[in-house]
């Protein structure tokens, strides 16, 4: 009975665990969509300069992005601004579909490690 026990409260502790991540990868996302809303903002004139972001997520999200690399950046940019799926993505550049999407995950995670906490 123990080792049953022991079981269940490992996958309840691993399901909760797993859920929590796909939360914060969500959050994740909806702040880099917000990110990418704000630079084409920024290319259409609409920004004013100098404005401060809505909020401290939306501002950490983008000292975060700024510490990336200029590719990986990019790579974000044409993802979460321009709209671009991870093969149009690879048409441009001469990355591999595979990984594109494992650089989208990684920028996913780091936004979600720095500013979900």
């Amino acid at each position: 009975m123990g080792k049953k026990l022991a079981r269940t409260a490992l996958k309840h502790r691993t399901e909760t665990l797993q859920a929590e991540r796909r939360e914060r990868n969500s959050k994740a996302t909806l702040l880099l969509e917000r990110w990418g809303q704000s630079l084409r903002e920024q290319a259409s004139g609409v920004w004013v300069e100098g404005s401060e972001p809505e909020n401290i997520e939306d501002q950490m999200t983008s000292e975060v992005m700024s510490s990336l690399t200029p590719e990986i950046l990019e790579i974000a940019r044409l993802h979460w601004s321009m709209g671009n799926a991870p093969a149009e993505i690879a048409s441009k550049t001469t990355r591999s579909r595979t990984d594109i999407r494992e650089h989208l995950a990684a920028v996913r995670e780091l936004v979600a490690d720095k500013v979900l906490m």
